[in-house]
């Protein structure tokens, strides 16, 4: 029996956050060859739209006439909802054809950039913004919003939402950071599969959180900035006022932040971590890793600039430097997640 769970579950599998600058930022690029397009027609037999993939199933037949079922993937209800696809436009029983790059590791299962449904319309529904079959496409716009819900923010500092820039990626190969021998050991036994807790839609910790593609906003609470991602929901505190000393403070996956102003640059130091990873690709840390940040607010207050030190002596042989940076969108909001599994 086909099932929204087993498709559901088939797809969150893979799910490692590797690839760079890529609304499929959560899997491994070893799984899927970006260089072969596979292409073929077939009916929808199902539709799961939820974060943190939409997920179809297309049934399809090869050359001998054999029934074939491919596990189709998207990008995130997130990113599909920001490039103007939503659900309503791919029904059950829909003969579609599809575009993609297939799995090398599983007999059909792909990731889909292009979907064309029968009434001629073409879905961007992955990485590609080009059509490749039709002139009338949904999907093609980098970013959209209401028009009514843009308003101008200027003079707000970061007190606004920041939407993931195009920047160098903090995730990498294992191969680019510098490790201990330890560390590399541990990276290399990492199941890609079977030891990512991200798997089970929970939220990374610090500092592979900073990592994430969604929007995320700065707000001011009694003496604390609440950092607020989209991604998997995740509140961020951010301590201003002089209180708790680092002793009196419980590890926790986010660790323990202190933040200071110098001038309008926003300093952060972040400890007490106990998050087992210092990425999302099996990188292990201990609980002596540290984070400091620095947030600032430049071009006429259209880009918040960030930079990122890690050190942790028993993971990195030298500290991880990392320089990313966020823009403002006009109108741009920080929606939830939802990240769901059905059992």
């Amino acid at each position: 029996m086909r099932t929204i769970m087993k498709l559901c579950r088939a797809a969150v599998r893979i799910l490692i956050f590797s690839v760079p600058l890529s609304v499929y930022g959560h899997h491994s690029a070893s799984e899927f060859d970006r260089s072969v397009v596979t292409e073929f027609d077939g009916e929808v037999l199902s539709v799961s739209w939820r974060n943190p993939h939409i997920l179809l199933e297309v049934a399809t037949t090869d050359e001998g006439g054999r029934e074939i079922i491919w596990n189709v993937e998207g990008a995130a209800v997130s990113a599909q909802r920001r490039h103007g696809v939503t659900s309503g436009l791919i029904q059950v029983g829909d003969q579609v054809r599809i575009a993609g790059a297939a799995s090398t590791r599983r007999p059909g299962y792909m990731i889909v950039d292009h979907l064309l449904l029968p009434n001629g319309v073409e879905l961007l529904v992955g990485a590609n913004r080009e059509a490749r079959w039709s002139d009338t496409a949904v999907g093609g716009n980098p970013w959209s919003v209401d028009p009514e819900k843009a308003a101008v923010a200027q003079g707000q500092g970061i007190f606004r939402v920041w939407s993931r820039d195009v920047r160098p990626w903090y995730f990498r190969p294992v191969d680019q950071y510098q490790l201990t021998e330890s560390a590399l050991a541990a990276a290399a036994d990492w199941n890609e599969f079977e030891d990512n807790p991200l798997l089970d839609c929970t939220a990374p910790g610090m500092p592979a959180l900073m990592g994430n593609p969604y929007p995320m906003e700065f707000v001011e609470r009694d003496g604390v900035l609440e950092l607020r991602f989209e991604e998997f929901d995740v509140v961020r505190e951010i301590h201003l006022a002089a209180g708790r000393t680092e002793a009196d403070v419980p590890a926790s996956p986010l660790g323990y932040s202190v933040g200071r102003w110098d001038g309008d640059t926003l300093l952060v130091t972040t400890s007490k971590i106990n998050w087992p990873y210092f990425d999302r690709v099996g990188v292990s840390q201990s609980a002596a890793v540290e984070v400091h940040e620095s947030f600032r607010v430049v071009e006429n207050g259209n880009r918040l600039e960030y930079d990122m030190t890690v050190t942790d002596p028993q993971t990195l042989v030298d500290p991880f430097v990392w320089h990313g940076q966020w823009a403002w969108r006009p109108g741009e909001e920080v929606n939830r997640y939802d990240c769901t599994l059905e059992e």
